[in-house]
């Protein structure tokens, strides 16, 4: 079954292949490693490893432990070993920019390895307006004002929180008993959303035939809308 592990290294030749190896040598299957972000001279790594749900997790743990300087984040289970680019968003939005918000819901999760998006008005922030499955409900508690994106840990879960400028929208990101999300997650999820917004917005510029979705429209004519949970 494939499992999401997230570790920490030096950032040095070397040290990511003595990890690997050393997964290896405990039979994890690397299937995939995509370097997070490199900073103050160590870098942070996901990799998607192949491992029996059935299995105790010991020897990767110890595989981790014996590679000098190696520091673990977070190590679960996952459905699936789908990672699709970021312009794998970008396509969707454009084949559906009536459904643009919605289309991001769906999508995000399996390009942040989380595990459920949503969205949710500022003034109801624990009922989502659209959610993906696995979304807990209600949403966990969120600061009652945000005026720049948060990570947040609410009781097991690792949650993103990112205002939606110009609205009462804000995207909800989370991860259950996963590993928490790094800067490096916050900018890429923040640009995503500017450009979905932006998509939106010009596809809107001109009349067009298909109406927007209810929470889509609360972006591109948000003066005329007002969206509703449940």
């Amino acid at each position: 079954m494939p499992a999401h592990l997230r570790v920490s290294l030096a950032d040095r030749p070397g040290a990511l292949a003595s990890l690997t190896r050393a997964l290896a040598a405990a039979g994890a299957n690397v299937l995939s490693v995509t370097v997070l972000q490199r900073e103050a001279g160590r870098a942070v790594d996901d990799l998607l490893l192949e491992w029996p749900f059935e299995r105790p997790w010991d020897h990767v743990v110890r595989a981790i432990d014996g590679c000098p300087g190696a520091r673990l984040h977070g190590l679960r289970h996952i459905s699936g070993t789908e990672t699709p680019p970021d312009t794998t968003l970008v396509q969707h939005v454009l084949a559906q920019p009536h459904r643009a918000l919605d289309v991001m819901v769906d999508t995000l999760p399996s390009l942040l390895l989380a595990d459920w998006a949503a969205f949710a008005d500022r003034r109801w922030p624990r009922e989502p307006v659209v959610a993906s499955p696995q979304t807990p409900l209600p949403l966990p508690p969120m600061p009652a004002t945000l005026p720049r994106p948060r990570v947040l840990a609410v009781d097991d879960e690792q949650v993103m929180v990112l205002p939606l400028p110009d609205s009462e929208l804000r995207l909800v990101i989370g991860r259950g008993s996963g590993p928490g999300f790094t800067r490096t997650e916050r900018e890429r999820s923040s640009a995503l959303l500017k450009t979905v917004v932006g998509l939106a917005r010009l596809a809107y510029q001109d009349a067009v035939t298909t109406s927007p979705s209810p929470l889509t429209a609360a972006v591109v004519a948000p003066e005329d809308t007002a969206v509703q949970t449940g």
